[in-house]
């Protein structure tokens, strides 16, 4: 009779080869099961010698616990296969999968090693025909595919001698062992905390001959006994009580598995990282912005090897949660099935349990779905959210291989568990109570599907307010705008169109059937499930005629005097009409589509909603102008490509690498009085180097003028400016072919012939090399708090840009602990006015090194867009009014926009 492995004895270095040195449960966090097969020696040698700690199952991390195995046999061009880590097998992760060494001394005494199983190491012979073999497909194209090794052959030859080769026969071998193993194995729960491996495989001794046990060593929830026969398991499961110390055992068997083979470096082809570059490179070589914005699509969604690797992990934890919560459902809604997924985007997972209660009410009956339940002390029914959210995340951070940085937020309006998986790169969330965004998922896809126009619209708004600073939270949270906020924005907006180019929700909850009705937490959420079910639009405008429009109307919405319901497909004056009670208002006003009390957009401050509508107004002009819809014929931006850039749609903005900030300085008296380079236009120009230098701390030196392009000099000749904009006063030169304004000083007195005076400032107080050593832009609003509440005696008083200043100073002190820095960016800036009859500005001008610039740099420039133009009007004593003055500050609380 072979002894059992309970975590003690020294097994010997060959045993733990050929079972794949099963990592310890303890030390991996991995579902129970056997050991696997890493695959990476030499050794051919399969026998069935007790594993060290672990029992049967299939090889390289391909098993965690629970229900089928996936398949993972397409092309490797088309399918990455299964996820290193994440495979459907019964067993813990291997030290290839986590990185963990196996412990030496885990193994079973030298005198534990079983008979060997019969057939089991013996290597089956090849079959007369390859072709005929069970692994074996013909491919579409010619060719054969060996499932089991995932390898191609181009023709019979290749594929016999594949066949007749060591790595099949010996996976063919290895797969017989694991099915062998699986077949003599239990699955226990329900014992006392505490209990030893040895003390199970006393009680399972009575049964037949033990081989193994593997227990969870962390917190004793489950363990795998593993017997020498099959009748021996046989005999456990016809009885039909267990009991051990006082508590009666859960026994049940394993549930067999297919096995999939997942090599050690079969990791997932990953696709090149979509830069600024690629994109811009990618869109400027199609032929116009219809084309630009489908190529977008193309550039930006998921792709089949990636749809797979989701699948995979989907799949993989429907198993794993099975095991724990029986009849439980995993479903994955938001934007990795919604019709808008892009590269990235979180996995996110709704674990409905409701099944799961139904079996522990029939529990209580003595029904035998009990006995499936490794939950009977816990009623999930009466059990606090954060107790199940704490469950849910012991189960991903013990049994779920790959799973990393698992957290519960029960806090969140939504609590979810918070996950990383390593080999895939994947951050997602699982949520136990949010049926709604099931719902909301599907009609996101159901409008996806109703026009061919939607994902274009949607793909380059999302992209548009990322390069703008206007979305894109890094942390889940902050001020700015999310995927799904300007998603329903632009799906109100296809409903505002004459005619719509989608229906309503109301029109949607009229034409749905009775197999549609849905009510979820007293909300109608009933619509069609099926696009075929609604009627084509008869609206025929194009993407990119949409596109403008959609700048066009949210430039002068009224963000905060509304309400947009899309529900209705208008927007609800404040107060709403029967406005469900816990709606907050706020800025920006977007009612989620089903959710009549939930604000989508209620994390928007005014400041991002008064930049939403000023980027917006800026990309309606830039929409109107021939370099949006007509390709450059000069290799310039154009189109789609400068409407991405940040701040290159700004009135007198250049091409890409180019970044403008507007500083508006129209005081009393009118913009004449502020024409030309007087001596206005200087002290403006001492404010920024002053803001710059003095405030932010950037290394300034005097620049060279930089070269105009024609874009800068005035507004491009191909482009069709707005109404404000027709009679441009710009100093330096006027539109081609119109008449040149004569030029005017501030004491009003015009000289003749349009002759400019020349101050006697040197043209490169106008114009800046800086450097950037400290991130000056981060932190600001923590620092400015410490410093107006704090005990420190120097605390600045009254001048606000001195209080600026002190917080720059704090910041900076604490980054030259290790001496000067290297520089963290460069770029050069130049000034130059621009006056029209509405207003008078100044255009500032930065030009990064090296360009394209990168996330760092436009964190940076989003900072300074906001905080420049007031600081520079608190520096000449002009106040805020008129201006852009930041809220708090300008603290450069966005985040990243890359």
């Amino acid at each position: 009779m072979g002894r059992t492995t309970s975590g003690g004895g020294g097994g010997e270095k060959r045993e733990r080869e050929d079972a794949g040195g099963g990592a310890d449960m303890a030390g991996t966090g991995n579902s129970p099961g056997p050991a696997t097969d890493a695959d990476t020696g030499p050794h051919t040698d399969t026998g069935p010698g007790p594993a060290v700690e672990a029992g049967p199952g299939p090889v390289l991390g391909t098993g965690t616990g629970c229900g089928p195995a996936t398949d993972a046999d397409a092309g490797p061009d088309a399918d990455p296969g299964p996820v290193p880590g994440t495979s459907t097998g019964s067993c813990p992760a291997t030290d290839a999968d986590t990185g963990l060494e196996t412990d030496p001394s885990s193994g079973p005494d030298t005198d534990a090693v079983p008979d060997p199983l019969p057939g089991a190491g013996t290597v089956p012979g090849p079959l007369p025909d390859p072709v005929a073999d069970p692994d074996v497909e013909s491919q579409p194209r010619g060719g054969f595919r060996c499932r089991l090794c995932q390898i191609s052959a181009a023709n019979r030859p290749s594929l016999a001698e594949h066949l007749r080769g060591k790595k099949h026969q010996r996976l063919r071998a290895l797969r017989a062992e694991r099915r062998a193993q699986e077949q003599r194995s239990l699955f226990v729960t329900g014992f006392a905390r505490g209990t030893s491996g040895a003390e199970l495989a006393d009680y399972f001794r009575t049964y037949g001959d033990v081989a193994t046990v593997v227990m969870d060593k962390e917190k004793g929830a489950y363990a795998i006994v593993e017997l020498r026969e099959a009748a021996g398991r046989e005999r456990a499961l016809a009885e039909p009580w267990h009991h051990l110390a006082g508590h009666r055992l859960r026994v049940r068997p394993r549930e067999q598995k297919g096995f999939v083979y997942g090599p050690p470096t079969g990791r997932s082809p990953r696709r090149e990282p979509l830069g600024p570059a690629r994109l811009e490179q990618e869109l400027w070589q199609v032929s116009d912005v219809d084309t630009q914005m489908s190529r977008l699509v193309e550039l930006l969604e998921l792709s089949e090897a990636e749809r797979r690797v989701r699948h995979l992990l989907v799949t993989l934890f429907q198993e794993v949660f099975t095991e724990f919560f029986p009849g439980c459902a995993v479903l994955p809604f938001g934007s990795s099935v919604n019709g808008f997924d892009a590269h990235g985007c979180d996995l996110d997972l709704l674990l409905d349990l409701e099944p799961t209660k139904s079996l522990q009410a029939a529990a209580t009956r003595d029904l035998p779905a009990s006995e499936d339940s490794i939950l009977s002390d816990i009623d999930l029914a009466v059990t606090p959210a954060p107790e199940v959210l704490e469950l849910v995340a012991t189960v991903l951070r013990r049994c779920v291989p790959g799973v990393r940085r698992v957290r519960a937020v029960p806090t969140a309006r939504r609590p979810v568990v918070k996950f990383c998986h390593k080999q895939s790169g994947l951050a997602g969330d699982i949520s136990i109570d949010n049926r709604l965004a099931l719902l909301n998922t599907r009609f996101l896809r159901l409008c996806a599907e109703a026009d061919e126009r939607v994902r274009p619209l949607v793909y380059a708004v999302r992209l548009w307010a990322k390069q703008q600073g206007l979305a894109g939270n890094p942390s889940g949270g902050g001020p700015l705008l999310n995927n799904y906020a300007l998603t329903l924005l632009v799906l109100f907006f296809l409903q505002t169109r004459s005619p719509p180019v989608l229906p309503t929700v109301a029109r949607l909850r009229d034409m749905a059937g009775d197999e549609d009705r849905a009510v979820v937490g007293g909300w109608d959420c009933s619509f069609p499930r099926d696009a075929a079910a609604l009627e084509p639009s008869t609206n025929t405008e194009s993407p990119c005629s949409l596109l403008a429009q959609f700048f066009h109307v949210f430039g002068d919405f009224d963000l905060a005097g509304q309400v947009i319901s899309l529900r209705e497909g208008r927007a609800l004056p404040l107060p709403p009409p029967d406005v469900p009670e816990g709606l907050k208002l706020g800025p920006f006003n977007l009612q989620d589509p089903f959710e009549l009390s939930h604000n989508v957009a209620a994390n928007v401050n005014e400041k991002t909603a008064a930049r939403f509508g000023h980027c917006c107004r800026a990309a309606a002009k830039y929409c109107r102008s021939l370099q949006y819809s007509r390709k450059s014929s000069k290799g310039r931006a154009w189109g789609l490509t400068r409407l991405f850039q940040p701040g290159a749609v700004e009135p007198g903005a250049g091409n890409g690498g180019v970044f403008l900030i507007s500083i508006p300085l129209d005081v009393a008296g009118g913009s004449r009085q502020l024409a030309g380079r007087g001596p206005w236009f200087w002290e403006v120009c001492a404010a920024i180097a002053f803001v710059l230098r003095d405030v932010l701390k950037c290394d300034c030196a005097a620049g060279k003028t930089p070269r105009a392009s024609k874009e800068e000099r005035g507004i491009p000749e191909d482009s069709a400016p707005s109404e404000e904009d027709t009679e441009p006063e710009m100093e330096e030169t006027a539109v081609a072919g119109s008449k040149r304004h004569r030029s005017e000083v501030t004491n009003g007195s015009a000289l003749p012939g349009g002759k400019k005076p020349r101050p006697d400032v040197p043209e490169e107080a106008a114009n800046w090399s800086c450097a950037v050593r400290h991130r000056v832009w981060t932190g600001r609003r923590r620092v400015r708090r410490q410093l107006r509440h704090g005990d420190d005696a120097e605390e600045p008083e009254g001048d606000s840009l001195e209080l600026e200043q002190k917080v720059s100073e704090t910041i900076v002190g604490r980054g030259d602990a290790e001496g000067t820095p290297q520089p963290l960016l460069q770029f050069e800036a130049s000034a130059r006015p621009a006056t029209t009859r509405r207003e008078t500005r100044v255009l500032l001008r930065l030009v990064p090194s090296p360009t394209p610039p990168g996330p760092l740099f436009r964190d940076f420039f989003h900072f300074l867009q906001s905080f420049l133009p007031g600081a520079v009007r608190r520096r000449l004593g002009w106040g805020p009014a008129g201006g852009t003055e930041p809220q708090n500050g300008g603290d450069g609380a966005g985040g990243s926009v890359s």
